[in-house]
Parts: structure tokens; C-alpha cells; sequence
């Protein structure tokens, strides 16, 4: 138990990798069926529900009682990482596909280290950069392979790519923007993880519903919807549990514990492993260097997770 304690950050954010595997296979296949802007504006009403009576229950108030600054530094945190970012992110899963999106996605931890070095004055020294170029190494070998055979065509690749670099930008910004309206630990004025994810989803939400009108209207979400919407729903629901809900909140219990770059690289473990699943679901090819490729992020998360000797 107290070994678990100890890890609480890095284990939150490899749980919070596995729950956006799950997450990223739901959206993708409900953005198939109704269109990826319905699946974002859906998933983040759900989510912002379910954050909702959980802070109830853990406060008994639906307001949070925080600092201007937070409320500011947390809205902008929603609105770019979640309504924008989440946006680009799942429309690039039905133009390019899982496996794709991933690789590009994979550049996250350097955009966010990058930032929280000045922003948040984190240095996280030789080692862990090290332990980051050789986690991320494995990671971009593994999804950089072409499958021999593929179960799906995407219809754009090429605008696909462009908007996941979009939505890694608008990741990694709301990342830093998150750290920053939490606070200190054991301050006076810390936000919680929860705390934080429930305002972030709740000022997420209208913003998500404007981008969805504001598409609607101008016609540009022009997926082809095949009629499933039971099924659809019942993608996005387990979606939004997954991915807002348990995903957001555990990766920003991540950033609460741990630097943020280091977070963001363990998060980003996702395309490892989404590789079974994507064998078993879209059908792709997974061969030898899908496996060395893993084995190498192993050892690079080790280097993060363990201290120098």
C-alpha cells in the first residue's frame, strides 16, 4: 500500500492512459455513426452530470469556492483542452483514423514540457528528459509502423493529421492552464483534482454547444451518419465515463503529484496500448516492431518512474 502511495501520480497517469484507449475505441466508432462534433458536445454534457453530483456528494455544494485566478486559469484550461482541443482530437479519429491520431498525439509530453519550464518553472533534469526522448521513442516507433493490411479506409488522412497536431497543441495548453489553477499542494488556495476536472467539463460544456450550433448551421460536419444511434449513444456513454469523467480526472491527479511534462508522457503510453485492440477491432497489423517498440516505453517509463541511482 505504501508503495502505491508513493507512485500515486505515475499510476494515475498510466490509469488515465488506459481509460483514453477505451475512450478514443468509443469515440471513434460513434463519430462513424452521428458525426464527432455531436460525440464531443454529448459526451462532455454527460460528463459534466456525473462530475456534478459526484462534487455534491464529496461537498455538498454544486459551486466551488475558488480564487478568481483559478476560476480564470481553469476556464481556459476547459475551454482549450476540452470544448477545442477534445474537438480537433475526435474528428481527427473519423478523418485518420486511431492509429494515426495516436502518433501524432504522441507529441504532447514535449509541447507540455515545453511550456511548463518557463510557465511552471519545472525542470525535470537529464534524467527524466532522457527517460522522456526514450519512452517517447518506443511509443512513435510503434504507431509510425504501417500495418500490412488494413480493415478501413479513412476518408482524410492528410486533414486528419493537421487537426491532431491542433488538438495536441490545445492538449498540452490545458494541461499547464489545469497545473496552474490547482495551485500548490498543501496551500491554503489548492484546488482539487476533482475539484478541477468538474469546473473545467462545467465551463467546457456551453462552450462545446456553441461550436456544435455554430457547425450545425454552417453544414460543415458533414459525416455520414449510418442510422445507429442506439449504439452510437451507447459509445458515447461509455466514452464520456471513460474519458472526461475517470480519464481527465486521474491525469489531472497525475499533474497534482508529479511534473507535468513527466505526466503527459506516461499518458501518452495510450498508443502502446490500444495495439491489441487495434488488431482485434480496426483490423490493423501488429508485428515485431509493435512489440520492441513497447518494450523500449517500458524502459522509459521506468526512467521516469524510478529515481536516478
Amino acid at each position: 500500500m505504501y508503495v502505491c502511495m508513493a507512485y500515486v501520480g505515475e499510476l494515475s497517469a498510466i490509469a488515465s492512459a488506459a481509460l483514453w484507449v477505451i475512450t478514443g475505441l468509443a469515440f471513434a466508432s460513434a463519430g462513424r455513426r452521428v458525426g464527432a462534433t455531436i460525440v464531443n458536445t454529448t459526451r462532455i454534457w454527460l460528463a459534466f452530470g456525473l462530475l456534478l453530483i459526484l462534487h455534491w456528494f464529496l461537498h455538498g455544494h454544486v459551486v466551488p469556492s475558488m480564487s478568481g485566478e483559478a476560476w480564470f486559469w481553469l476556464a481556459i484550461s476547459g475551454v482549450l483542452g476540452l470544448a477545442i482541443g477534445d474537438q480537433f482530437l475526435y474528428r481527427s479519429l473519423v478523418d485518420a483514423g486511431p492509429r494515426t491520431t495516436t502518433l501524432v498525439m504522441a507529441v504532447v509530453p514535449g509541447i507540455t514540457a515545453v511550456i511548463a519550464w518557463p510557465v511552471l518553472d519545472q525542470s525535470i533534469g537529464v534524467w527524466g528528459i532522457a527517460g522522456m526522448v526514450v519512452t517517447l521513442s518506443g511509443v512513435m516507433w510503434v504507431v509510425s509502423d504501417q500495418p500490412r493490411s488494413s480493415g478501413r479506409v479513412y476518408p482524410y488522412p492528410r486533414r486528419g493529421v493537421v487537426l491532431a497536431v491542433l488538438a495536441a497543441i490545445c492538449q498540452s495548453i490545458g494541461l499547464v492552464t489545469s497545473k496552474l489553477g490547482m495551485g500548490e499542494m498543501g496551500t491554503d488556495t489548492t484546488v482539487g483534482p476533482w475539484t478541477a476536472t468538474y469546473v473545467r467539463v462545467a465551463i467546457a460544456a456551453p462552450a462545446a454547444t456553441l461550436i456544435l450550433l455554430a457547425y450545425l448551421r454552417s453544414k460543415k460536419d458533414r459525416t455520414s451518419h449510418d442510422g445507429s444511434l442506439g449504439r452510437a449513444s451507447i459509445l458515447i456513454v461509455i466514452g464520456a465515463i471513460c474519458g472526461p469523467f475517470l480519464g481527465v480526472g486521474a491525469a489531472l491527479v497525475a499533474i497534482n503529484y508529479i511534473d507535468a511534462g513527466i505526466a503527459a508522457t506516461l499518458i501518452a503510453t495510450s498508443p502502446i496500448m490500444i495495439l491489441p485492440f487495434a488488431r482485434l477491432i480496426e483490423r490493423e497489423h501488429v508485428g515485431s516492431r509493435a512489440i520492441w517498440g513497447a518494450l523500449i516505453a517500458i524502459i522509459g517509463v521506468g526512467m521516469l518512474v524510478l529515481p536516478l541511482p
